[in-house]
């Protein structure tokens, strides 16, 4: 399956099956920063060359700033090469790229909110797959750190 055919016609399916299968591999780290000014919320994240991105669902279009890089981008017309400085406006949906060289992206949007749980709430939808992933990770932490609390058993 290229990127192309995952992301044509924004197919859900092949979006999450995608997604899944890149949950059973190692995650990379992405720092995001959150900035607030006046009616604006600017979610930004440095993404390392190599790392192929399964973006949440959006839930309407927002614009988008390529700072720094280089991404392959999946669109419904196909790939395409983006490299920055670039602006440009995503439409509903989800993203799927490849970054070609480390990226500092911006997605902006309109809001009064300064919460980013709030915001992700109103502005994304996660899959079901990334919930159950989602809810894993959390159980395994949980059961990590009761079980580092045990106290020792002597005989």
């Amino acid at each position: 399956m290229t990127l192309a055919e995952v992301r044509a016609n924004d197919d859900a399916e092949k979006i999450e099956r995608l997604e899944g299968a890149m949950l059973e591999l190692p995650q990379v780290e992405c720092p995001v920063e959150h900035i607030f000014g006046p009616g604006l919320y600017i979610r930004q994240g440095v993404i390392k060359a190599g790392t192929l991105v399964v973006g949440h669902r959006h839930k309407q279009a927002h614009t988008n700033i390529l700072l720094r890089g280089v991404m392959m981008l999946a669109t419904e017309d196909g790939v395409r090469r983006v490299e920055a400085p670039m602006v440009w406006i995503a439409p509903p949906g989800r993203k799927v790229f490849l970054v070609l060289e480390d990226i500092l992206l911006q997605n902006l949007y309109p809001t009064e909110l300064t919460d980013p749980d709030a915001i992700e709430e109103r502005f994304i939808e996660k899959s079901e797959t990334w919930k159950a992933h989602d809810d894993e990770v959390q159980a395994r932490l949980v059961s990590g750190i009761a079980q580092a609390l045990e106290p020792a058993k002597c005989g």
